[in-house]
């Protein structure tokens, strides 16, 4: 190509998650997948801080699955007005979502701000969300950052029960090496302790 040749129609515009599966170091370090579970782990410390949650618990599986669950307020599963989709799908799919940017729902907040969780979904190869929430539990599924299992209710939970749990398997070829650095972890969580 030409310099001569360089015009509009060499300009690509990304939409909804490609950006993160086409540059991921733009949004996450790549060498592992470490900084996927800070980034769901922000969160729940999030909810945390501002009042909402007193328990986070993070699983390493064999198979690669990390989960990360909390007892704070779940993910909003309401449509939302203007975008037409529950709150969780929205958090999920589309970047810069989120509620820690006016700052009514969050005083603190860590995290990329609207960023994070949508990146470790898109890098991931399998998501799945459970929700409980308003007496009742929900789930939807994701394979690398697409829907691929509808928001429902799967049960009813007592109405002190709530909170979010994320399970996720980061995609490998999105990363230099697949393994966790368990110490970097060990390290993050006793940083992250409240």
């Amino acid at each position: 190509m030409s310099k001569n040749s360089y015009d509009s129609k060499a300009i690509e515009v990304l939409s909804g998650l490609d950006p993160v599966r086409k540059r991921p170091g733009m949004y996450t370090d790549t060498s592992c997948p470490n900084h996927l579970i800070q980034e769901v782990l922000d969160n729940s410390v999030d909810e945390a801080l501002s009042g909402h949650c007193s328990r986070i618990k993070v699983n390493l599986y064999k198979d690669g699955y990390i989960q990360i669950s909390d007892n704070g307020r779940g993910m909003p599963v309401d449509i939302h007005p203007e975008h037409k989709v529950s709150g969780v799908e929205l958090i999920m799919c589309k970047l810069h979502a989120g509620a820690k940017f006016s700052g009514n729902e969050y005083n603190f907040s860590g995290g990329l701000h609207g960023v994070g969780v949508s990146v470790v979904n898109a890098l991931s190869a399998n998501l799945n969300v459970m929700i409980k929430r308003e007496s009742k539990e929900f789930e939807i599924s994701f394979a690398d950052g697409e829907k691929i299992k509808e928001l429902k209710q799967i049960g009813e939970v007592g109405v002190q029960n709530s909170g979010t749990t994320i399970k996720f398997l980061p995609n490998k070829k999105y990363f230099e090496s697949e393994k966790i650095q368990k110490n970097h972890l060990k390290h993050l969580l006793k940083a992250k302790a409240v």
